[in-house]
């Protein structure tokens, strides 16, 4: 990661929150949370017809696999979600990958295929897959391939 963090320290308490119900969740099996508590950690813009599209996909579903690790997935219609910070994300039919997780930490690594997408228009429309969501009660990384384009935010 070549970029320098953006200071967000608005985004602690949705983060904090995200990585504790995982956590809590994960000990007790297989669970659920609405897409909408995922992206509320991501800190991005939305209006409400934007949340309307994610709320229309349900819920992520999470299967633990060991200890601190395990599946998750989501299903829907493939929606194109635009934030107030001129981005697009692409949530596609079936958004999957692995999680790992601690009291302090979590990882979404996406699936080959079934990332969520970002698209900025700079003269052309460039996208990319998020690689993975890195999140600890200090910083927020969304990796993307290469580091050009990576977003970190700490608090």
């Amino acid at each position: 990661m070549s970029n320098k963090c953006i200071e967000r320290p608005e985004l602690k308490a949705p983060v904090l929150n995200l990585i504790g119900k995982v956590s809590k969740s994960h000990t007790k099996g297989a669970f659920t949370m609405p897409l909408t508590d995922v992206f509320v950690a991501f800190g991005l813009t939305l209006d409400e017809g934007e949340w309307n599209k994610l709320r229309a996909r349900g819920d992520v579903s999470f299967a633990p696999q060991d200890e601190a690790a395990g599946h998750f997935s989501n299903e829907g219609e493939r929606q194109e979600i635009e934030t107030g910070e001129g981005l697009t994300l692409v949530v596609p039919s079936e958004l999957a990958g692995e999680y790992t997780t601690a009291s302090d930490a979590l990882t979404l690594a996406f699936a080959e295929g079934r990332a969520l997408r970002g698209c900025k228009r700079v003269f052309v429309l460039i996208c990319e897959d998020v690689v993975k969501v890195e999140a600890s009660e200090h910083r927020l990384l969304i990796d993307l391939p290469g580091d050009k384009y990576d977003l970190c935010f700490e608090f």
